[in-house]
């Protein structure tokens, strides 16, 4: 049987206030920075920084009350270089997962298109100095 795996939440945390946007999607994208030396008994790897960034989709919400555009444009105006609290919830067939760090602020895009719904898309680089962190709950 396979395991469908289903995000639930993101939650980012700006000066004290929890912001859950309309998200379509959040991608967690880890890097490791590992060098690789050569010594006389063989290769020897050592893992330098663990870098990731957080990729949202996004309905946009500007001028709406409670908007994590502006809550992320005003943190990025004050302090741009202060890491921010996130977390994310995958939920799978066994297990619910949450991911948690920081990751530093940016301006979201601003856009439009007649009617339609206005989907912006956007990258938060985490916080190289935060390790994430996993925790694993099985589903009941």
């Amino acid at each position: 049987m396979a395991t469908v795996i289903t995000g639930r939440d993101v939650t980012l945390e700006i000066d004290s206030d929890d912001f859950e946007p309309q998200t379509l999607s959040v991608t967690l994208a880890v890097e490791d920075d590992q060098q690789v030396y050569e010594t006389f008994g063989g290769p020897v790897y050592k893992t330098l920084t663990q870098s990731y960034s957080l990729d949202i989709e996004m309905l946009s919400d500007w001028g709406a009350t409670g908007s994590l555009c502006e809550a992320l444009e005003t943190a990025f105006d004050s302090a741009p270089d202060t890491s921010l609290n996130f977390s994310m919830v995958i939920v799978g067939t066994n297990d619910t997962v949450t991911m948690a760090g920081k990751v530093f602020p940016k301006v979201p895009p601003v856009s439009g298109a007649g009617a339609d719904a206005s989907v912006i898309s956007f990258t938060l680089p985490g916080d190289v100095n935060t390790a994430l962190t996993v925790t694993d709950v099985a589903n009941p």
